[in-house]
């Protein structure tokens, strides 16, 4: 896959792509509606009460932080493959980050480390459309 992404031509493999929509999905969705974006059953497809015009403001806030575990289930989930190589995310996660794709928020080095997502919404839909993935299905739009 080739992107060009400031400037530059970016050619990622499938998993750094679908790792980076995961990245976008934990950095833009609240965690609060991971059940309900990620999970198979009924209690995954209750809707969900939301306050008027709080939405833009949570949208206008930017990326969040997000911890790394939170990313690797948002690509499980996306992927539906729970059989993630270790080496392959941390390898993709370590391409993504020296690519300033995503930054490393935390600093602490016993503690999880937390990401935020850099990438705007347009790149991580052409990803995930020529990855496959239904990103419209996982997208919470305020």
């Amino acid at each position: 896959y080739q992107r060009r992404v400031r400037g530059t031509t970016l050619e990622l493999p499938y998993t750094s792509r679908v790792l980076l929509v995961a990245a976008f999905l934990a950095s833009h969705n609240p965690a609060r509606l991971d059940k309900r974006f990620f999970c198979k059953g009924k209690s995954s497809r209750r809707k969900v009460k939301t306050r008027k015009g709080t939405g833009n403001k949570e949208a206008m806030k930017g990326p969040k932080s997000f911890p790394l575990e939170r990313m690797v289930a948002i690509y499980s989930a996306v992927t539906q493959d729970s059989s993630i190589p270790c080496s392959d995310v941390m390898g993709s996660i370590a391409t993504l980050t020296s690519l300033n794709l995503i930054t490393r928020c935390s600093v602490d080095l016993l503690e999880q480390p937390k990401y935020k997502c850099l990438v705007n919404l347009s790149t991580v839909t052409a990803l995930a459309k020529e990855s496959g993935v239904d990103f419209d299905r996982f997208y919470y739009n305020y």
